[in-house]
């Protein structure tokens, strides 16, 4: 085995001594390598370039970080604003709502009283109030009224009339 040794080791400097003199100095020497720094610039100078753009990076992350706080706190003010109107509109919906029941209970006694009016009258007078009130209204007050007086009223009235005022009963009892 050291024969094969030997040949092999004789065979290397055989091959560095005709290789060119750069080339055998730099076998042995282990290989560095040069900082991709711009040859111009010293070790020192490159350190203070680099604190440099350190700073002027966190300058700029400072403004865009207050810019940040000030769109924050416009936003905070449009929510809380938003929230006060949706809290008037809620209150105003149900003030909207209370009066919408109040109109409607005020409306419904008042077509009662109208029919109990109309059905003390005489049929022949209380049709025609009828015939010149809203066919809605007409049909509110005669559904409001008991069924016979209703029914000696709308004997009364043209049949034209009385058909459409009937079809309206049905559908609104």
């Amino acid at each position: 085995m050291t024969f094969k040794y030997g040949l092999l080791a004789a065979a290397l400097i055989g091959v560095l001594s005709s290789a060119p003199p750069a080339l055998a100095q730099n076998v042995n020497k282990p290989e560095t390598k040069k900082p991709s720094a711009p040859q111009d610039i010293k070790p020192g100078e490159l350190d203070l370039e680099i604190l440099r753009d350190v700073e002027r990076r966190n300058k700029e992350l400072d403004e865009r970080e207050k810019l940040l706080n000030k769109k924050e706190q416009k936003l905070k003010l449009l929510e809380a604003d938003i929230e006060k109107q949706l809290a008037e509109f809620k209150a105003l919906q149900v003030k909207i709502e209370e009066s919408i029941a109040l109109r409607s209970d005020l409306e419904i006694k008042a077509v009662k009283r109208l029919a109990k009016t109309y059905a003390s009258m005489p049929p022949e007078a209380a049709a025609l109030l009828i015939q010149q009130l809203d066919p809605p209204i007409a049909i509110r007050t005669l559904a409001a009224m008991k069924e016979r007086a209703a029914g000696r009223i709308l004997a009364v009235i043209p049949p034209e009339q009385a058909t459409k005022l009937s079809e309206g009963l049905v559908v609104k009892r």
